[in-house]
């Protein structure tokens, strides 16, 4: 991957394809090497840059990370969008990378084209936040004590737990891809993408201790956001109904009077169903 230095750090990014300017930032720790074959989808009508975050940039890899703010990285994505493009870009986030997004329409609204925020688990958006403040803590008390084995369970336990919601918003789906769609099943990874997750394993620890919950528990913006709303497009997977990260993106959409956008797939629509998930965008995109 090409680097950039921004903000004095290094960061990894990809790009490939022509067209209008799209830029792609990862949840998790931020490995842009995920969005891989999602990308390769979307080349044909657009220049896509997939961006690695700050700490997960090869350059970083054997640095030790403090603790890592969205407002900070949206700074970084803003850096990249300055030096690559000629003109504001479509940014689409995802998760982490979502809340990355938002930090950054909400800061710098003029650089951003529009922005599609997939499944940002911004807790803080529920009535019962405290209590999924508190889950998401004890899952860093896990990683710390126990390890990434023992937090995964305690996460997945945190992102599937119950919880109280407000008004639901109104949903909408671009494309044709909800025809038949129970008869669809994610497409099976490739040994490149499988050889990719077991490189980016040894970031596991950074996402869990030093990003889960600065990035969760976050406040959004929302006055600054509202003010940019036309050119915002809160997204969640269909397969996630239920779970946290659907219920903080229905939050979301709520609070900013937006229709929330279904997509294919669950939390990992994009690496799990990258044909099928690049579709549905780039039908929503030429809605847009």
């Amino acid at each position: 991957m090409p680097t950039a230095t921004l903000n004095g750090t290094a960061v990894d990014y990809d790009h490939r394809g022509e067209g209008p300017p799209l830029l792609l930032l990862p949840g998790g720790a931020g490995h842009g090497g995920v969005f891989d074959r999602f990308a390769s989808h979307l080349a044909d009508r657009y220049r896509v840059v997939a961006m690695s975050s700050r700490v997960a940039s090869a350059a970083r890899a054997d640095a030790a990370p403090g603790e890592q703010h969205p407002a900070v990285h949206a700074e970084d994505a803003l850096g990249l969008i300055e030096a690559l493009f000629d003109e504001p870009p479509i940014v689409f986030g995802s998760s982490s990378g979502a809340i990355t997004a938002l930090a950054l329409s909400a800061r710098h609204p003029e650089r951003v084209r529009l922005a599609v925020v997939h499944e940002p688990p911004l807790v803080g958006l529920l009535p019962d936040a405290e209590h999924h403040r508190a889950a998401l803590e004890s899952v860093r008390a896990a990683a710390r004590a126990h390890g990434g084995a023992e937090a995964m369970k305690a996460m997945a336990a945190a992102m599937a737990a119950p919880g109280t919601d407000s008004a639901a918003p109104a949903l909408r789906h671009t494309g044709d891809w909800l025809d038949g769609y129970a008869e669809t099943r994610p497409e099976p990874p490739d040994p490149e993408l499988l050889e990719l997750f077991a490189r980016i394993g040894e970031l596991q620890p950074i996402f869990l201790e030093h990003i889960l919950v600065p990035f969760a528990t976050a406040e959004p913006e929302l006055t600054a956001l509202g003010a940019t709303a036309a050119r915002l497009v809160p997204a969640a997977g269909i397969d996630s109904r239920g779970q946290l990260p659907y219920r903080t993106t229905a939050a979301l959409a709520e609070r900013l009077g937006l229709p929330l956008t279904e997509f294919p797939g669950g939390h990992l629509g994009p690496v799990e169903r990258p044909a099928q998930f690049a579709d549905a965008l780039k039908a929503l995109l030429e809605r847009a």
